[in-house]
């Protein structure tokens, strides 16, 4: 059945640029290290967080849990109060923030310091946001959709700054960005999505379109995996979400002639084969 059968991966599936540096950055460096701690998951994938504590690396919920030692700081980026705090206490550090969290980060302390009110486009509990309200000085508001920006009371004697979670969807920051510039005498914004976010969620698009099914691999608690399902199964109903290849299920494959698989930014190449190799011999 397997050569009336047609898989496709997504070019844009697996590691992005951030993941795969901090991840590098956390192998490389910890190898010199006795105590390394993670403050922390390096990323909301759990196949790679156990490849980590293979190698030695414990989690940590807070600071306070550790004396001494070495603590990685994850790619989802931290408040500056934590670089402080590491220091004060003699703690080594390895920052394994993406440039491109970094970035919003700093322009959320740039123009809340110019006395503008940040307006992030993010998803109020992840990590990454919570990073860059610290780094705002906690000016700034939280949004998850155009319906939340509405709801707003935008003052035009107030100055605004629009930035987003690098993961969010690419099409809603518009609809958002258009919105406010409307209504905000005085406004700017920043389009801090990240290319590779864009580039995935354009190539789902297609996927969905083009095959029977598609299958979305990613950590469960994975903000952008869990975004390209969403936009994959507005599509396409036979859009599947699985963590591995264990979870997939025979009748979702059986009789389907073109598949489609895409993966999240934190789901590692090894994770993706898995579930490729489980594909070709279910069929």
């Amino acid at each position: 059945m397997l050569g009336f059968m047609k898989i496709t991966i997504g070019k844009h599936s697996g590691f992005c640029f951030g993941v795969k540096r901090a991840y590098d950055l956390t192998c490389v460096n910890s190898k010199d290290c006795d105590d390394v701690f993670i403050l922390g998951k390096l990323v909301h994938n759990d196949d790679v967080c156990k490849d980590l504590y293979k190698r030695g690396i414990k989690e940590i919920k807070s600071l306070s849990d550790i004396g001494q030692g070495t603590v990685i700081f994850t790619a989802h980026g931290i408040g500056p109060g934590m670089y402080e705090k590491a220091s004060a206490n003699g703690i080594k550090i390895i920052d394994t923030t993406c440039p491109k969290v970094m970035k919003a980060q700093r322009i959320a302390k740039i123009y809340a310091d110019k006395g503008y009110i940040i307006i992030i486009f993010g998803d109020k509990e992840h990590k990454e946001v919570k990073s860059i309200v610290e780094w705002s000085k906690h000016k700034a508001r939280v949004i998850d959709s155009l319906s939340e920006a509405k709801k707003i009371k935008i003052s035009r004697k107030k100055k605004y700054c629009l930035i987003s979670q690098t993961t969010q969807n690419a099409y809603e920051f518009k609809d958002i960005h258009a919105y406010l510039k409307k209504i905000a005498k005085k406004f700017v914004y920043f389009n801090t999505i990240c290319d590779s976010t864009s580039q995935r969620q354009n190539e789902i698009r297609k996927l969905a379109k083009n095959n029977d099914i598609v299958v979305i691999v990613g950590g469960r608690d994975s903000a952008n995996s869990r975004r390209l399902y969403k936009i994959s199964n507005e599509i396409n109903k036979k859009s599947y979400f699985v963590e591995n290849e264990k979870q997939l299920k025979k009748s979702w494959i059986t009789n389907m002639k073109t598949i489609a698989v895409s993966a999240g930014a934190s789901t590692p190449d090894w994770v993706i084969k898995k579930v490729v190799d489980r594909i070709k011999n279910i069929a």
